[in-house]
C-alpha cells in the first residue's frame, strides 16, 4: 500500500527554537516551509495528478513521404506534390534520399514548429497520390526505465525538466562498490532500502537525548524522533509524529531498484552506512563532527573502526550561525581522506552562507528545485550555495484540494509508525520536501560520479565536474542557485572518443563523431562555418571497441568509412553510406591489440588510397597501405621511437603540399608536424605549438571553417571543443570555441 504524508522538521528553526540551539548547540534537520504536522492520506493519493500526453510533432525540418503510384515516382510529380504543401506554409521542400522502403526522405527550407509541422503533414496526406507521410524525428537513446511501479512518480529522476536525468547516467553506471554515509536519525527496516543499508553506528552520546535511552553504540536503528511540547525547551511545541528522516533521506538515495518493489534510488548499485546523530531534539555539533570522522574511515576513540569507510557523507541537518570550527576540523579531514561532504543549504527562504554546516569549507551546499526546475520557495539560497537538486514544491495546484501538491515533492521510503517503528520492515512511501531531500540527490550524483572516475577520483574533482555539467534554473535565479540544476546524466556520460570524420554525410562538409562512454556514437555534423548542425546518434554499443579512426574512404567507394578494433584485437570496417549511416561491416584484420595507437591519415604513400597508421608496445610506427578495396598491401616500418608521443594525429595534407601529413605530441606538450614525402615516409618534423598537454583529445582531418585548409579539433580538460584554423602551411590561425560539454 502506498500513502502519502508531508513531513515536517522546523520545531528547533522557530525563534525560541534557535535560542535553543545556540545555548545547546543542537542541530536540526532543515525546516521545510510550514510547522503544523500533516496525518497520513488514504492510499488512493499515491496517485500523480494526470498527465495528458502530448500529441503535437515536434519541430522538424524533416519529413518522410511514400506515394501510392510507382508510375508518380518521376521526380517532377513529386515535385509538385511536395511544392504545392509547402508553400503554404512560405516553404520549400526538396527531396534528400530514398528509403530502403521506397518512401522519400524531404526536408524543408526552414524548421516547422507551432503546429506548421502538422499543417504540413496534413497537406500531404490530402493528396490523393500520398499513400502517408510522417515527421522524420529524432529519436534520444535512454535506459528502459526500471520495473519499479512508483518510479512514473519519481519526476525527481527523470529527463523531465526538473529532474537529474538518473536513467541516462545509469548507462553507465549505478554507482556499485561506492559507500553513502546517511548522518541523520538513523535508519528503519524498509523492504524496498534492507539490501543496500551496511551495519552503521548510533553516534549520540548522551542518553537524555538520544530518544534510545542509552549512548554511543553499534545500533543505528531510529527509534522515532517525536517529541512532547517544551522537551526540546521552554515554549517550543513538541512533535506528535516521527520524521523517519534518516529512512525517507536513505530512500532517495539507494532504494533497491529493479526490483518490482515501490520506487527507485538514484544511485541503487550503492551502499547506505546509516550514522544516527540526531534525535527528538536534534543533535550535537560534537556527536555530529565525530560521526563525519568516523563515516570517512578515520578514527575516533569510543567507537570500533569503520570498516565501509564512505566516499560520499550526506549531511540533511543544519542550524543557525558561522561553521563552528569543531565542524570544520572534522570535515577538513574527512575531504582529505577522499570523503565528498554534501549539506543542506536550509529551508528559511535566507541566506544559505548563514546556515551550518552548509556553510564550512570543502562542503557542497545544496538548494532545493521543484518539479518545473525552479527554486523552491522555502529554500535558503545566494553565494553559499554551491548547486541545486530537486528537493520538492508541494504547494497546492487546485484551490479546493489542499493536498494535489503532494505528487510535487520527493517520493522515498519511510516506516509506517506514527510515533515508534512497526515490528515488521516498512512496505510504505511517502512525499516531503525540503533541502535535506534535494541533498542526497547530489550525494547520490558524486556516488555514480565516484564510481564512473574511479578510486583515483578526488572529492575536488567530482564537485567541479558535477558544478560544470550542472542545467540552468527555470526562469533564471538572480537569488543564487550556486552553478544550477543538478544533471546527473551529463554529469556522468563524457565523450571518451571524438573523431575528425571528414565528409560522413555526403553535403561536402566536414563531420565529427563522438563515442559517450555509454557506447553511444554520435554525429555531429558540421556546417561549414565552424559550428554544427543538430547532432543525431548513429550507433550504440560502440564501447566494445578500444579504437575508433576515420581513414577516409577505405573501400574505393567514394563514401568515409570508420575502422574499429575490438577488445579482442579484430579490427572491423564500418563503410559508411554516404548519408551519415552505415553500410554491413566487415572484419579487416586480427591481432590488432598489440597496438598502442592507430591512426587514419589519409594516403601516406602517393597511390591514391587511404592507409593506415600503427604504433606497436615498442614504439615502432607501422604503415599498413590500404589496397583501396577494404583491405591491405604488405605493411612496413615508417619509423621508431614513438612510444615518447601521448598523441598521434592524421589530418590529412596540412602543410598545403598535397601530401598526407602527421601530427604528434609529446611528453612536454609540444606539438610536432611531421610532413610527408607522399612516398610513406617524413620530410623534417617542424614544430607548429607547444602547451597541447592541456587537451584531452586531438582530432584531425577536415575543413571544419569552410576557408579550404585542414583544421584542427581539440578538447580541454574542462570539455572545451576548440577549432584550431589550419594556415594551410602547416600551423595555425588561430582557435575558437565550438562546443562545451565535450569532455
Amino acid at each position: 500500500m502506498f500513502v502519502m504524508r508531508r513531513t515536517r522538521f522546523s520545531a528547533l528553526m522557530t525563534s525560541a527554537g534557535i535560542a535553543a540551539l545556540v545555548a545547546t548547540a543542537v542541530i536540526a534537520p532543515p525546516a521545510t516551509a510550514a510547522d503544523d504536522p500533516v496525518t497520513p492520506t488514504p492510499a488512493h493519493s499515491f496517485a500523480s495528478v494526470p498527465r495528458r500526453p502530448s500529441v503535437a510533432t515536434p519541430p522538424t525540418d524533416q519529413f518522410i513521404v511514400k506515394f501510392k503510384d510507382h508510375a508518380r515516382s518521376g521526380s517532377a510529380l513529386r515535385a509538385q506534390s511536395l511544392s504545392r504543401a509547402a508553400a503554404k506554409l512560405g516553404a520549400t521542400a526538396k527531396e534528400v534520399r530514398a528509403t530502403a522502403s521506397g518512401a522519400r526522405v524531404v526536408r524543408t527550407s526552414k524548421e516547422l514548429g507551432d503546429g506548421d509541422a502538422d499543417k504540413l503533414l496534413v497537406a500531404l496526406r490530402a493528396d490523393p497520390a500520398v499513400a502517408y507521410a510522417e515527421p522524420d524525428v529524432r529519436l534520444q537513446a535512454k535506459a528502459a526505465n526500471p520495473n519499479d511501479p512508483a518510479f512514473n512518480d519519481q519526476w525527481n529522476l527523470s529527463l523531465k525538466t526538473g529532474g537529474i536525468r538518473a536513467t541516462r547516467a545509469w548507462d553507465v553506471t549505478q554507482g556499485a562498490g561506492q559507500v553513502v554515509a546517511v548522518v541523520d536519525t538513523g535508519i528503519t527496516s524498509h523492504v524496498d532500502l534492507d539490501a543496500n543499508v551496511l551495519d552503521g553506528y548510533d553516534m549520540i552520546t548522551d542518553p537524555a537525548i538520544s530518544g534510545d535511552n542509552d549512548g554511543r553504540d553499534s545500533d543505528a536503528t531510529d527509534p522515532g524522533d517525536f517529541s512532547a511540547d517544551n522537551q526540546c525547551g521552554g515554549g517550543v511545541p513538541g512533535s506528535p509524529f516521527s520524521s523517519w528522516h534518516g529512512t525517507h533521506v536513505a530512500g532517495i538515495i539507494a532504494a533497491v531498484t529493479n526490483n518490482r518493489v515501490g520506487m527507485a534510488g538514484a544511485a541503487p548499485g550503492a551502499k547506505i552506512l546509516p550514522v544516527r546523530v540526531l534525535g527528538p531534539c536534534g543533535g550535537t555539533v560534537s556527536d555530529i563532527a565525530d560521526a563525519i570522522l568516523w563515516a570517512s574511515g578515520a578514527p575516533v576513540a569510543d567507537a570500533p573502526l569503520n570498516l565501509h569507510p564512505a566516499r560520499v557523507i550526506n549531511l540533511s541537518l543544519g542550524g543557525p550561525g558561522v561553521c563552528p570550527q569543531t565542524f570544520q576540523e572534522a570535515i577538513d579531514t574527512a575531504t582529505a581522506r577522499g570523503s565528498v561532504v554534501v549539506a543542506a543549504a536550509g529551508n528559511e527562504m535566507a541566506q544559505a552562507s548563514d546556515a551550518n554546516p552548509a556553510n564550512c569549507r570543502n562542503v557542497v551546499s545544496v538548494a532545493a528545485s521543484g518539479s518545473t526546475g525552479a527554486l523552491a520557495p522555502y529554500s535558503n539560497f545566494g553565494p553559499g550555495v554551491d548547486i541545486t537538486a530537486p528537493g520538492g514544491d508541494m504547494r497546492p495546484t487546485t484551490a479546493n484540494d489542499p493536498n494535489s501538491g503532494d505528487p510535487n515533492g520527493i517520493l522515498s521510503t519511510e516506516n509506517d509508525g506514527e510515533t515508534t517503528a512497526t515490528d515488521t520492515p516498512g512496505t510504505n512511501y511517502y512525499w516531503s520536501e525540503g533541502t535535506s531531500f534535494a541533498t542526497p540527490h547530489v550525494s547520490a550524483a558524486a556516488a555514480l560520479l565516484m564510481a564512473q572516475m574511479g578510486p583515483t577520483a578526488t572529492p575536488a574533482a567530482v564537485v567541479t565536474r558535477l558544478q560544470r555539467t550542472a542545467r540552468p534554473i527555470t526562469g533564471g535565479c538572480p537569488q543564487g542557485c550556486g552553478a544550477g540544476l543538478l544533471d546527473a546524466a551529463s554529469a556522468v556520460l563524457h565523450f571518451s572518443t571524438v573523431i575528425a570524420a571528414g565528409d560522413f554525410t555526403g553535403d561536402g562538409k566536414a563531420d565529427v563523431l563522438a563515442r559517450e562512454n555509454s557506447g553511444f556514437l554520435w554525429l555531429y555534423p558540421g556546417n561549414g562555418r565552424g559550428g554544427w548542425l543538430a547532432r543525431q546518434q548513429v550507433g550504440s554499443g560502440w564501447n566494445v571497441f578500444s579504437s575508433v579512426i576515420a581513414p577516409g574512404d577505405f573501400n574505393g567507394d567514394r563514401r568515409t568509412d570508420i575502422l574499429a578494433r575490438d577488445m579482442a584485437g579484430e579490427l572491423w570496417l564500418y563503410p559508411g553510406n554516404g548519408r551519415g549511416g552505415w553500410l554491413p561491416r566487415t572484419k579487416v584484420g586480427s591481432g590488432w591489440q598489440s597496438f598502442t595507437a592507430i591512426v587514419g591519415p589519409g594516403d601516406l604513400n602517393g597511390d591514391g588510397k587511404a592507409d593506415v597508421l600503427a604504433r606497436d608496445t615498442s614504439g615502432t610506427l607501422w604503415l599498413y597501405p590500404g589496397n583501396g578495396r577494404g583491405g591491405w598491401l604488405t605493411k612496413t616500418k615508417a619509423g621508431s621511437g614513438w612510444n615518447v608521443m601521448t598523441a598521434v594525429v592524421g589530418p590529412g595534407d596540412f602543410n598545403g603540399d598535397r601530401k598526407a601529413d602527421v601530427l604528434a605530441r609529446d611528453g612536454s606538450g609540444t606539438l610536432w608536424l611531421y610532413p610527408g614525402n607522399g612516398r610513406g615516409g617524413w620530410f623534417p618534423r617542424t614544430k607548429p605549438g607547444a602547451g597541447w598537454n592541456a587537451m584531452t583529445a586531438i582530432a584531425g582531418r577536415g575543413d571544419y571553417s569552410g576557408d579550404a585548409k585542414t583544421d584542427l579539433l581539440a578538447v580541454d580538460t574542462n570539455g572545451t571543443l576548440w577549432l584550431y584554423r589550419g594556415s594551410g602551411t602547416g600551423g595555425f590561425l588561430g582557435r575558437t570555441a565550438v562546443g562545451a560539454g565535450w569532455g
